[in-house]
């Protein structure tokens, strides 16, 4: 019984499930034929060989050209995360890997090279999200300390960090930044009503949609605090939750609407959550379903429901702002005190 409790108090601090990727947002950066795969430290390099020239490493003299019948550029066990400069005969792109690798740290990703509704482009290695960072191997230190991240803003309850410790190089500079009320009896009580099939899926549904409208009403002073010290450093910054996933994708959202991102695209962004822990939700669904020979009245589309990223639990967020605050552009003016001057020094701050 205690390792089945075990599981559903991790599956309960709102991880991911689905594996559906976006049709319209990939790893494919920029361009639908440019674009960097990332396993491992091994990456892949696809592009369209009728506009593409040449490509060079960022920072190095490396240069590569090919003709038509040349396959991709392949990097076999490269050490640093590398930048690509893709050059044409119209401009030169550049593009990164957006998912860093980590064996035990997943849904580690960049925002940078995200297209704004002005056309600008959001900066590379500028800001990175995650789940936590408990994982992280010292044997990964130098890898980590490669993106030059500065500070890392963690935002889970001290109930939710106990035994879940960040490991982090000690360079970086650690914050601490719950973006939501610690009430532990709150989660204990929670756990036991899954575990004894007392929630149905239509209230972990409006448990979840609360927690999103939350983030912009009962919350509101405390992530504004977090945006502008993100927004405000000149260093590299990551933000994390337990998953990645909500409070995170909500952070991501709001960073991407004051950069002038469309909401399609940040959507696009938030459900990339279900692709990126594929493999780890599959292998806790497993234990789901032997946990079920015992808990008979446990509802697997409750815990689903719990763990996965959906389109109506963003919508939610940006349906309180449109609702309550008048869009977008006047919640960003005049609820997370970011004027127009401010805005517009962000975006040459973080886009090209």
């Amino acid at each position: 019984m205690r390792n089945l409790f075990l599981i559903f108090y991790f599956l309960l601090l709102f991880s991911s499930c689905s594996v559906k990727l976006p049709n319209s947002y990939t790893e494919k950066s920029l361009k639908e034929e440019n674009y960097l795969e990332n396993y491992r430290n091994d990456y892949t390099l696809h592009f369209d060989k009728n506009e593409v020239s040449k490509i060079s490493l960022r920072d190095t003299s490396e240069t590569y050209k090919w003709d038509q019948h040349d396959g991709p550029v392949v990097l076999k066990n490269y050490k640093t995360r590398p930048y690509l400069n893709l050059i044409s005969r119209e401009d030169t792109i550049i593009v990164s890997n957006r998912y860093i690798y980590f064996k035990n740290v997943i849904n580690f990703r960049d925002l940078g090279g995200i297209k704004t509704m002005e056309g600008k482009t959001v900066r590379w290695g500028k800001i990175f999200r995650s789940d936590n960072l408990a994982g992280l191997r010292k044997s990964e230190f130098r890898k980590f300390n490669d993106l030059h991240i500065q500070t890392v803003y963690d935002l889970r309850t001290a109930n939710e960090i106990k035994g879940k410790e960040d490991r982090l190089p000690e360079n970086v500079h650690y914050v601490h930044f719950s973006t939501v009320k610690d009430n532990g009896d709150l989660l204990a009580q929670l756990k036991s009503k899954v575990l004894n099939g007392e929630i149905s899926e239509e209230k972990s549904i409006e448990l979840t949609l609360a927690l999103y409208k939350g983030c912009v009403l009962e919350n509101l002073p405390t992530v504004r605090n977090l945006l502008q010290k993100i927004l405000a450093s000149d260093k590299p910054v990551l933000y994390h939750c337990s998953a990645g996933k909500d409070r995170t994708g909500m952070t991501s959202a709001l960073i991407l609407s004051i950069l002038k991102v469309d909401r399609k695209t940040i959507m696009d962004e938030y459900l990339l959550s279900n692709y990126y822990r594929k493999e780890k939700i599959e292998k806790m669904l497993g234990k789901i379903k032997l946990a079920k020979l015992v808990k008979r009245n446990i509802n697997t589309k409750v815990i689903e429901n719990f763990m996965k990223v959906d389109e109506q639990y963003l919508y939610a967020t940006f349906e309180v702002i449109d609702k309550k605050y008048g869009g977008i552009d006047n919640f960003i003016k005049n609820e997370l005190k970011i004027n127009d001057k401010l805005r517009n020094e962000l975006i040459r701050k973080l886009t090209y």
